[in-house]
């Protein structure tokens, strides 16, 4: 089995989620293939290469995304009725508050600076779901301590898909290591 791991805004593949998720035991002891790509900062250009990898494995895989990841992977696996594990997502609900990030940021990861446009605001507008075909398919790991986006968006759109909330936590989501027992039940 193949697993898609999607970072979040302004990361990289080298995001400490990916590199706990990449590096668990229990991840090399189920024998999933972990693909953890760099996701350009176009959403455009994400969903593109996003696609790209799911075709190439003949559309036997599941995925794994974080904040703006996750967004991403529910967009991909409601649309090809594929399994997705969502950390912390990005709702459509949210999209609203995203429109202050356009402008100029420099990844957390690789220090590279861009220019989040007005164009790839309107992209992810234009691909949000926003009810989804197949709530089975999605797991939604929510910590509601998380200061970056609002849980009850994310609790109400998930609502008919599997919810796991906790009271505390942050948007970087605290103690994932211990959920990953968890996703792979779910996504395996």
């Amino acid at each position: 089995m193949k697993i898609l791991y999607l970072h979040g805004f302004n990361s990289s593949s080298n995001s400490k989620k990916a590199q706990i998720f990449k590096n668990s035991k229990f991840v090399q002891n189920s024998k999933a293939e972990v693909i953890s790509p760099d996701l350009p900062i176009s959403p455009k250009e994400a969903i593109k290469d996003i696609l790209n990898l799911v075709k190439k494995c003949n559309f036997s895989i599941s995925l794994i995304g974080s904040s703006l990841g996750g967004f991403y992977a529910t967009y991909i696996s409601d649309t090809y009725n594929l399994r997705s594990v969502n950390i912390n997502p990005v709702v459509p609900d949210h999209l609203e508050n995203m429109k202050k990030l356009i402008g100029q940021h420099q990844n957390y990861q690789t220090n590279e600076n861009y220019f989040f446009t007005q164009e790839m605001y309107n992209f992810l507008n234009r691909i949000k779901i926003n009810k989804l075909k197949n709530p089975q398919n999605h797991l939604a790991l929510i910590q509601l301590e998380d200061n970056v986006l609002n849980h009850i968006k994310t609790m109400s759109f998930y609502k008919d898909g599997h919810l796991c909330a906790e009271i505390e936590g942050s948007h970087e989501y605290i103690g994932f290591e211990n959920k990953i027992p968890f996703i792979l039940d779910f996504l395996l």
